[in-house]
């Protein structure tokens, strides 16, 4: 059994296999996102609590990100074009948010946290995990404390979002479950082969070209523009959208193999009550400027959680709470920190330089 999971197919079968378990059971139980908190909590579980270590190829989850941006772009229909502009004003508001969601972090994992200026930094950052990941190992930073506080945070708001937009909207989380499958398009050969053409075509120039978020970012780019302009209106089919959601969930859940209970209690516990004041603050700023664009509060707020621009845009495509301006604001977020991080982190090594 040890050398059949040591192999990295095998191994990443056996996650994926827990996670599906996870998620038909929250799916049974009428749970909200049965497949993505499912996929989270069974792979969390079995990670602290047994001696398997799940864990999926990087390779699985850049495929889950393909089908989660093309299905993001599918709501990037005409109609939705034609009211773009008037989220700018929020576009403003989400960046305004993030930078004191980014300080008030700071300052918290500076101060109770007891983390070095580097550290605490990248853990701030209001998600962008992959992004903030990969440039962590090239500074000084505990690389291990911010993915976890990363984790820790987005788990936080993956629960506490479909909760709160219950409690707000009144929406049955249960039907919305069963009416992805009951309501589900039929498949059409020429048009959902085309999408599938199109989502290969941008995974092979993700594969090829360095850029942040590739392979989520390629295929919601390409996906919005066929579906805006009318070319192609087709929408991927439920069972591979469950399929994708239990890679994101249990790749969230499969991280906790790497930390101790006492870790998780420690910087964990730390992000969570993050998570759960950010949660509140995004909630309390979709409130103030829902009134002001003539928008819905629901999908404002989910655009203005500081979590990760897949897990969210999941939630929104879970829910049907219009995952186009979900998505256009985390997809700002993403390039914003892309853009600011490295800037911020040669600032504050030069500070850390100075004072040593």
């Amino acid at each position: 059994m040890a050398g059949l999971v040591s192999n990295p197919a095998v191994r990443g079968l056996l996650t994926l296999a827990t996670g599906a378990a996870g998620g038909l059971l929250f799916f049974a139980l009428n749970l909200p996102l049965p497949w993505v908190l499912g996929a989270m909590f069974a792979n969390a579980l079995v990670a602290q609590v047994t001696p398997f270590e799940p864990r999926l190829p990087g390779a699985w989850r850049g495929y889950a990100m393909i089908g989660i941006g093309t299905m993001l772009g599918t709501g990037f229909t005409p109609d939705v074009i034609a009211r773009a502009h008037s989220w700018i004003p929020s576009l403003v508001a989400m960046c305004l948010l993030s930078l004191v969601f980014c300080l008030m972090a700071y300052w918290i994992f500076r101060g109770w946290g007891r983390m070095d200026r580097m550290t605490a930094l990248f853990s701030a950052m209001p998600g962008g995990l992959s992004v903030v990941t990969m440039l962590a190992e090239d500074y000084k930073t505990e690389v291990n404390r911010v993915v976890l506080s990363h984790t820790a945070r987005l788990v936080v708001l993956l629960i506490s979002a479909p909760i709160l937009i219950q409690l707000m909207t009144g929406i049955d989380l249960a039907e919305a479950n069963h009416a992805s499958f009951a309501e589900a398009e039929p498949l059409d050969p020429l048009r959902h082969g085309a999408m599938a053409v199109v989502a290969v075509a941008c995974w092979w120039l993700g594969q090829r070209i360095r850029f942040p978020s590739a392979l989520l970012l390629f295929p919601l780019f390409a996906s919005a523009g066929l579906h805006m302009t009318g070319v192609l209106t087709v929408h991927v089919p439920p069972l591979l959208s469950a399929g994708a959601q239990i890679v994101i969930g249990g790749s969230v859940g499969a991280r906790f193999a790497s930390y101790t209970l006492r870790q998780i209690a420690r910087d964990g516990g730390i992000a969570a009550l993050i998570g759960l004041v950010l949660a509140l603050g995004s909630l309390g700023a979709a409130w103030a400027v829902a009134p002001l664009i003539d928008a819905s509060v629901a999908p404002l707020f989910l655009a203005y959680l500081p979590g990760g621009a897949p897990e969210l845009g999941v939630v929104a495509l879970a829910l049907a709470i219009d995952p186009a301006m979900v998505a256009a604001h985390h997809v700002l977020r993403v390039f914003l920190i892309v853009a600011a991080l490295p800037l911020a982190a040669a600032r504050a090594g030069r500070r850390k330089s100075g004072a040593e």
